[in-house]
């Protein structure tokens, strides 16, 4: 027969799951389209949070970065990789490490310090697409890149605030007064 671990214990080890599962989704989303805009011949050209160009267009397959020639770089994927895996890890020091009385605060602040930074820059990236400039104004629209990475920062701040609100907090200890008589 085995023995349940105390509910404390099962919901830190979940918020930690999610922690890890948002991470590794915020570092997967880097490589997600985040800029989007219209070939000229009905389709849809795609530039990857890493500067990757698919689609239509004639620099299909190439990397935009290439073409900007050290004037410029497009890799808004690069801070919500970092993130992500900051996160990733923070999420598995939470599910597994051992608490005192407080667990884990520190972490709590790692993973709402790694949530607003991607949930910032992508939110920076869906009101302002194109960093670089070489576009016309309002030819590129965000791609899903920004949106997955912004909806990990809401959850890695979302499990922050569930730790540093006390929810894996261990119970306080039961005091029982003894058989002493009352004075």
């Amino acid at each position: 027969m085995t023995r349940r671990p105390p509910p404390h214990l099962r919901r830190r080890r979940l918020l930690g799951a999610v922690a890890v599962v948002a991470g590794v989704a915020c570092v997967s989303a880097s490589f997600l389209a985040w800029l989007t805009l219209p070939d000229g011949a009905g389709g849809t050209t795609s530039v990857a949070g890493w500067g990757a160009v698919t689609g239509g267009a004639q620099l299909s397959g190439q990397n935009i970065n290439d073409f900007l020639a050290g004037y410029a770089s497009y890799r808004p994927g690069l801070l919500p990789v970092l993130a992500g895996a900051v996160a990733a890890v923070a999420g598995i020091v939470l599910a597994l490490a051992p608490g005192g009385r407080h667990p884990h605060r520190v972490t709590a602040a790692l993973l709402a310090l790694c949530g607003l930074v991607a949930l910032g820059v992508a939110v920076l990236r869906v009101l302002s697409p194109d960093p670089v400039g070489i576009l016309q104004s309002g030819e590129g629209s965000p791609g899903p890149g920004p949106w997955v990475t912004g909806a990990c920062g809401l959850v890695l701040v979302a499990v922050a605030l569930s730790v540093l609100l006390g929810l894996v907090d261990a119970p306080p200890p039961v005091r029982h007064r003894g058989i002493q008589p009352g004075r």
